[in-house]
């Protein structure tokens, strides 16, 4: 689509409905103790944006998640590439992604235009989950939403919301959650590796005034003590012969290195990532093989984000618009460029067997590849059509020698000659 197309779309769209929830910057950053489902969310929600090692970390995932990109399959594509642009797909899903792993699950309230039928998808907006609670029967089946928006007189405000009108993102894999009490003795060992560095890293002396079993007055000590108090590294001291100076902390803070990168390993192992995500990888072998493991991983969670966007989102799209479900969806490329290389090569070697039909057909190729069957067969109609066009265009020349006739400098065969 031209940015002139794109310009002329923008000004015809309807604009969307009015929301039905309420966006997270009327409660405040973080609700208050009347606005909580969970009082423990907020204080996952406070651990990820005090940044560090495990904003970093949970930021990791969603960026491999989108890093390769994506495309779209079956029918419609260009139009469900609309949808993804006109909701800021990448954006939204960054966010959701990042609530499923820091407070378990991701919200969004999908709006309809006025006209429903062209735009039953308008906007895609992103709520807080710390400010909703789900509504379910004996049996576990979701029957709506309550959000909080607020207390009055002492009593929680609430609104209900239908199932449908919310997007809902479970990754099962509420990080945060699973890695606190690594992430609380982490940051405790950095406060008081921080104290101890502070506390330490300045010289003390121990001072001695007087001689063995003198008695000094306690006035003359308070005035020695106060020459020091203001000690700096450029100052030099002149004392009398009865005072002596020692150095008291000569050797500083102990192993700091060896307990800081105890309590990170934990805290990169309770998190799931390599420490390479982070900056703090040691070893090259050893990295690669955690990268791939965690490229395994995160092949899991794209293929989880993009079931529960199939069937929430493009499926009530396809039917609002007259479609089905089911014939339009995302398939998020692999993160893992060692992945693709070991398949090409298995094909590559496959191929060139002495006869290669007998062990893998085309079908079997283009779908380890990743490559759909039924866009394969489009493309390929298109090409015989293209192929067709062009031979109309321009036929072949004819061949001037019909057959049975001798081409001029051939030889004739033996029986032909008396």
């Amino acid at each position: 689509m031209t940015f002139r197309e794109r310009v002329i779309r923008i000004f015809q769209a309807p604009p969307a409905a009015k929301p039905k929830t309420y966006p997270g910057k009327t409660l405040g950053t973080t609700p208050n103790y009347f606005q909580k489902r969970d009082p423990k969310q907020a204080e996952y929600r406070r651990i990820y944006e005090q940044g560090g090692p495990v904003s970093e970390a949970v930021d990791s995932y969603p960026l491999m998640m989108f890093t390769n990109g994506y495309r779209i399959e079956g029918d419609r594509a260009k139009e469900a590439e609309q949808l993804l642009d006109d909701l800021d797909f990448e954006n939204i899903g960054w966010k959701l992604i990042v609530d499923a792993l820091v407070v378990k699950i991701g919200y969004a309230e999908m709006q309809p235009g006025l006209d429903r039928t062209k735009f039953p998808i308008a906007k895609l907006d992103h709520r807080y989950p710390e400010t909703f609670e789900e509504v379910k029967d004996d049996y576990g089946t979701l029957l709506g939403y309550k959000q909080t928006i607020g207390q009055e007189y002492g009593v929680k405000k609430t609104v209900d919301i239908k199932p449908e009108d919310i997007f809902r993102l479970d990754l099962g894999l509420p990080l945060i959650e699973r890695a606190y009490d690594d992430i609380k003795r982490d940051a405790a060992i950095a406060t008081g590796t921080a104290k101890s560095i502070e506390r330490h890293g300045f010289p003390r002396y121990h001072i001695t005034v007087g001689q063995t079993g003198e008695t000094i007055a306690q006035t003359d000590i308070d005035s020695i003590a106060k020459q020091f108090e203001s000690l700096k590294p450029q100052h030099e001291m002149t004392t009398p012969f009865d005072v002596k100076i020692e150095n008291i902390d000569n050797q500083g803070v102990q192993n700091t290195k060896l307990y800081s990168e105890w309590s990170m390993q934990r805290v990169t192992s309770a998190m799931g990532v390599p420490e390479e995500m982070i900056g703090l990888g040691r070893g090259v072998l050893t990295g690669e093989v955690r990268s791939e493991w965690f490229y395994d991983k995160i092949s899991t969670l794209q293929k989880r984000f993009a079931r529960q966007w199939n069937t929430q989102v493009f499926d009530k799209w396809a039917v609002a618009t007259g479609g089905k479900p089911g014939v339009t969806k995302i398939v998020f490329n692999d993160v893992s460029p060692i992945d693709e290389s070991k398949t090409a090569d298995l094909i590559q070697k496959l191929l060139t067997s002495v006869d290669q039909w007998q062990i893998v057909t085309p079908e079997w190729c283009r779908k380890r590849l990743g490559i759909d069957e039924d866009e394969f067969q489009k493309w390929a109609d298109e090409q015989n059509k293209i192929d067709e066009e062009q031979m109309k265009l321009h036929p072949p020349l004819p061949n001037p020698f019909q057959p049975g006739e001798k081409t001029p400098g051939q030889v004739p065969p033996k029986e032909d000659v008396k």
